[in-house]
């Protein structure tokens, strides 16, 4: 009967010995607490919060898609900040955006200002938008929208396509392609200048 009256006793002590001991080591740190210096503080940086919350934007976000046959659409631009009267609108700055034509060729496109709108699956370059394929022809429209679920791309505007050996312009332009492969079709008063010794 001895053991167990040693262990009532052991916890007897140990409910009475644990609070004091935290008593001693609260006391002992105010005791030894100095008053906090202002040129000790960390530094803060000044941040206009009502701007920061109106004014959402990422720099240099990265976008990527595949289309439904496979192709690739990736998206870089300088800023993107939601648009505040549209959830489903990114509007974007500095953007260019490659897309896979197929057999190996792709094209990259540059323009000033854009968008994607999520819920269409669909991007919109605005300003001078330049255009350039792995083949070695250079497009420039104001305005081309690109898909990113399928193989569709349009310049509703004048465009002007330069390659070897030619120049085309139209009054209007689109891209698709099923399956890997890329049409191309020019409407509104086509014009093309052959070149052949410039090839």
């Amino acid at each position: 009967m001895a053991a167990p009256n040693r262990y009532s006793t052991l916890i007897a002590w140990t409910k009475v010995a644990l609070p004091l001991i935290a008593l001693a080591l609260l006391s002992t740190l105010f005791l030894f607490s100095r008053t906090p210096n202002p040129e000790d503080a960390l530094p803060f940086a000044a941040v206009d919060v009502e701007q920061l919350a109106r004014e959402q934007r990422l720099s240099r976000p990265r976008f990527a898609g595949t289309m439904e046959d496979g192709r690739e659409v990736t998206l870089v631009a300088e800023t993107a900040a939601p648009a505040t009267t549209n959830p489903n609108l990114i509007l974007l700055t500095e953007v260019e955006t490659r897309v896979t034509l197929g057999a190996g060729d792709r094209l990259t496109l540059t323009a000033a200002t854009g968008d994607i709108d999520l819920a269409a699956q669909r991007v919109d370059l605005a300003g001078t938008v330049d255009a350039a394929t792995t083949a070695g022809f250079a497009l420039r429209s104001e305005r081309v929208t690109v898909a990113m679920d399928t193989m569709r791309l349009a310049a509703p505007g004048p465009v002007v396509l330069t390659g070897p050996g030619m120049t085309l312009e139209a009054g209007a332009m689109e891209i698709t392609g099923p399956e890997g492969q890329a049409f191309l079709s020019f409407t509104g008063g086509v014009r093309l200048l052959y070149q052949p010794g410039d090839q």
